[in-house]
């Protein structure tokens, strides 16, 4: 299955693919593009060029604003437009059909648009593009839901994210993620108390079946021995010392300093949250260089809390970031405001390479305010 990585917003960027009239043919109608993601978008629309020969016109955007200027010149035919951009701006791009790519499965969105999965092949995305030549989206009452079952690589924990269970309560989020993904990930939510730690651990201990990975858990107030009752003694308080002193084999160092769970090695995390409040940025961004450069991990999991100096910073030199959510008002508000936060201060590409995982389903009753299960 195709993967593409993510890539920030950059500066505004249109490839237009203008087909000739065939004998007996109309014109090609126009089909935009617009992600936040530059290197998955543009092999995203190599391959619709190469499916959709001679029945489109393609422009590819990274700026919405860019899109709807687009459609008041010409008439869009399809919009393909990433959740990341607000949804008042995508509706200013008038289109006869209208997808939106998402990084969870089954997301609720607006009447009119059809939720496309992002972590799949390119060629799935344009099957089902195809399968909804025909249909009206406009007027529609709800989303269209994607199919309940998983796929084949998701089974196998080949895809990006997984699917939330429609039936059964969920006690722990689902771990489906690459294998192979490497380097820093990040695991943050502005949503407390929903099993991020949990999932960070599941995570780690998955990938550590395929090569060395190093847990840290850079919360205030981590629970650390709780989740490793074994304390080996040091936590990342010395850690972050050691690293500072001349001479110092980090290899060496971290291997006397870890602990290990199911394969996974761990740093337990400091104690004091007034003490991990004071470790500026530059130190922990120079930590996961040595610990990368310097030591066998070729993977760094990072449960990362609110209070850690320089969080967009550490966000942004993650490979992948998780985001887990709940579906409840409030939840949602505040990843709404997260993501809102997170572009005002100019770390868009932060939601580009961001997997949003829901991590539990509500239950609605009359009369009753909305209760996570």
């Amino acid at each position: 299955m195709c993967f593409y990585s993510g890539c920030s917003i950059a500066a505004i960027f249109q490839i237009m693919q203008s087909e000739k009239k065939k004998e007996g043919r109309s014109a090609p109608g126009h089909f935009v593009l617009c992600d936040v993601q530059r290197e998955y978008s543009e092999n995203l629309l190599n391959v619709l060029i190469e499916k959709f020969q001679g029945e489109y016109r393609f422009h590819l955007f990274h700026d919405i604003g860019k899109a709807s200027d687009l459609s008041r010149k010409v008439n869009v035919d399809i919009l393909v437009a990433a959740e990341e951009f607000d949804k008042e701006d995508r509706r200013k791009v008038a289109a006869g059909r209208r997808f939106l790519l998402c990084g969870t499965r089954g997301r609720n969105v607006r009447a009119g648009e059809i939720p496309v999965f992002r972590y799949q092949s390119a060629e799935k995305i344009m099957e089902e593009i195809r399968e909804s030549e025909g249909r009206k989206s406009e007027g529609r009452e709800g989303e269209i839901q994607e199919k309940d079952k998983l796929t084949e690589a998701e089974k196998t924990g080949t895809t990006g994210t997984g699917k939330p269970d429609p039936v059964e309560k969920r006690k722990e989020p689902r771990v489906l993620t690459t294998t192979s993904l490497k380097g820093v990930i990040g695991v943050y939510s502005p949503v407390h108390r929903i099993g991020k730690t949990r999932f960070s651990i599941r995570l780690g201990k998955q990938l550590s079946q395929k090569f060395p990975v190093l847990y840290l858990n850079l919360e205030g107030n981590a629970g650390g021995g709780y989740y490793f009752p074994e304390d080996p003694g040091q936590d990342i308080g010395d850690l972050l010392y050691y690293m500072r002193q001349d001479g110092i084999n980090p290899g060496m160092k971290i291997s006397t300093m870890a602990g290990q769970s199911d394969g996974m090695d761990y740093i337990m995390p400091m104690k004091y949250e007034q003490d991990i409040k004071t470790v500026k940025k530059e130190e922990w961004l120079d930590l996961l260089d040595i610990i990368l450069e310097k030591c066998i991990y070729e993977a760094v999991i990072l449960d990362l809390g609110d209070c850690i100096d320089g969080l967009y910073d550490i966000l942004r030199k993650c490979e992948r970031v998780y985001t887990l959510y709940i579906d409840e008002e409030t939840a949602l508000a505040k990843m709404e405001q997260y993501e809102k936060n997170l572009r005002a201060a100019g770390y868009s590409d932060v939601l580009g390479k961001t997997v949003k995982r829901r991590v539990g389903r509500v239950r609605r009753t009359e009369g009753k305010q909305a209760e996570a299960v």
